[in-house]
């Protein structure tokens, strides 16, 4: 495996055990500091407002001077994010804790490029596998990391949680060191003589297509994930049993990573795009036959695997849909709808479930997901003539 494929795995398990906190203990958090109730989750949302105030203009960035420093200014604003978390813990103050999520924020946008930057060092004909092999660092932050954070806890025990945001610290400068061993410049950054770029790729159908798949994905998961311990909330489950399922999830959304690659490299783009809307729809249908806590594990597993499987494709689809010479704005542009695909999931679960049960949800999306199929086997055929 390329030497600079690795660094970003291990760049990208640096970053998710941030994510992993964040999820656990943002909330929590916000709600211990908070002036009011209704704000406890301000702080996760600013997460996802930071990313996507920043996702474009990292790619600009790195356009320019390459990716080594989008990737070192993402990591340097983790590492000072957990440090004005644990400040904000010591002073006990909510406006410093949401301050520290906005430049989380900054560090989400700038890990998501990992998995481009991998395209960068392997043969087009791999490309699928760069992009998983760099997803499954994410597998050993979800294995590793509720325990590391469990004993980093240990450290400090007052103010509480104070030791697991000294190792998102740690992590976050770790992941600088990593990447220091990029090269300042990529091909990202390489100048091309004589041209100028006039966004010819938002003329391509394909990047389009490559792009709605990813957000399509990205979106659905966000939602449902989001949605699923509110749902075992209702059906009288604990809070315990609805972490352990999210940790089921999260192992469903990088164990695929292994083969996905591959998948992609050796069938192509559109027959995995297909099999992660049928997996979504076996998710959604094992919803249906149940409630127990099995089905919850299933489907919440099966959700991650039909993540796994768009995103990795997604990725690679609009990626091969315009000029080197335009990378930067055709990929700071996906990144951005991919990331407001994410924030509308976020918020369209929080609200649907207020409506809507679970089984009504799953049904819907069931729906959607044969619209979305029909609309990628129409551009298969078109595309074949």
């Amino acid at each position: 495996m390329n030497p600079k494929v690795v660094i970003l795995m291990l760049a990208q398990a640096c970053y998710w055990f941030a994510v992993l906190v964040g999820i656990s203990l943002s909330t929590v958090i916000g709600l211990q500091l908070a002036p009011i109730e209704s704000l406890a989750t301000l702080p996760y949302a600013l997460i996802s407002v930071g990313a996507l105030g920043a996702t474009y203009l990292l790619s600009i960035l790195m356009q320019r001077s390459g990716r080594r420093l989008g990737f070192q200014v993402g990591a340097l604003a983790g590492a000072v994010a957990a440090g004005l978390a644990m400040l904000a813990l010591s002073m006990q103050s909510f406006l410093l804790f949401c301050a520290a999520s906005v430049l989380m924020g900054i560090y989400q946008a700038s890990s998501v490029y990992y998995r481009l930057a991998a395209l960068d060092e392997m043969p087009p004909q791999q490309s699928g596998v760069a992009i998983a092999w760099v997803l499954s660092g994410s597998l050993l932050a979800a294995i590793f990391g509720p325990s590391l954070a469990q004993f980093a806890n240990q450290w400090v025990t007052e103010p509480k949680y104070l030791g697991a945001y000294a190792l998102v610290a740690m992590f976050s400068l770790l992941a600088f060191m990593l990447i220091s061993g990029l090269s300042t410049k990529s091909k990202l950054s390489t100048p091309v003589a004589n041209q100028i770029p006039q966004a010819s790729f938002l003329k391509f159908p394909i990047y389009w297509l490559g792009v709605g798949n990813t957000a399509f994905g990205q979106g659905v998961m966000m939602l449902m994930m989001l949605v699923a311990p509110l749902a075992m909330h209702q059906h009288h489950y604990s809070v315990e049993s609805g972490m352990s399922v999210i940790g089921w999830h999260l192992v469903g959304m990088f164990l695929p990573s292994f083969i996905s690659g591959k998948l992609v490299d050796k069938l192509g783009v559109y027959s995995v795009l297909l099999a992660g809307l049928g997996v979504f729809a076996f998710s959604a249908v094992t919803s249906l036959l149940g409630t127990s806590e099995l089905h919850y594990y299933i489907s919440l597993f099966l959700l991650g695997m039909g993540w796994n499987l768009m995103y990795v494709a997604g990725t690679n689809q609009y990626n091969q849909a315009y000029p080197a010479i335009e990378k930067g704005r055709a990929q700071g542009l996906a990144e951005l709808i991919i990331a407001l695909a994410a924030i509308i999931g976020v918020v369209g679960g929080g609200v649907l479930i207020q409506g809507f049960n679970w089984q009504q949800l799953n049904t819907g999306l069931l729906v959607v997901l044969a619209l979305m199929g029909g609309v990628n086997v129409w551009m298969q055929t078109k595309q074949a003539r």
